[in-house]
């Protein structure tokens, strides 16, 4: 998934269950319910005791778990930056190979008008609580390279 919060990835996700979900914000859900806290909070929490490495720990060992077992997974995450995707792509590539694995790698891009991401921020807030940061959704905007196949896809599927 590659995508600016709101843009519909969890959206796309939820409606494709054939594939197994690996997300940080999964595991931050987990970690929320568990506290009996909202999203926000358990947010926060994770952040002011600097847990953001165990969170990529878990969300790490569940990819690796998926390649291991040859089972189809989706990585659900922002991904804006083109680096950090080659990064990602060549990092998983790698242990598939070590691991005697092959991955085939496709990317869905969402790729939506601004006013129709916060037009959905504004629902999902209603509905979940979950709130992000007007300021913060400008940065990934500001930030979103538009993945190309020379990053390591297999086929990228564009959505408008």
């Amino acid at each position: 998934m590659v995508g600016v919060s709101g843009s519909g990835k969890s959206t796309w996700v939820n409606s494709h269950k054939e594939y197994i979900v690996c997300s940080t914000d999964s595991i931050i859900e987990q970690l929320a319910e568990k506290m009996g806290i909202s999203y926000t909070e358990a947010f926060n929490y994770i952040q002011n005791k600097k847990k953001f490495d165990y969170i990529t720990t878990k969300f790490f060992e569940k990819i690796h778990e998926c390649i291991l077992n040859d089972h189809d997974f989706v990585i659900d995450r922002t991904h804006l930056k083109r680096n950090i995707r080659i990064s990602l792509i060549n990092e998983l590539k790698t242990f598939a190979i070590e691991n005697g694995k092959h991955l085939e790698l496709f990317a869905v891009s969402f790729e939506l008008p601004t006013n129709t991401i916060f037009e959905r921020l504004k629902t999902r807030e209603k509905k979940t609580g979950k709130s992000i940061p007007k300021e913060v959704i400008f940065e990934q905007i500001n930030s979103f390279n538009i993945p190309t196949l020379d990053e390591g896809f297999d086929s990228i599927e564009r959505i408008t």
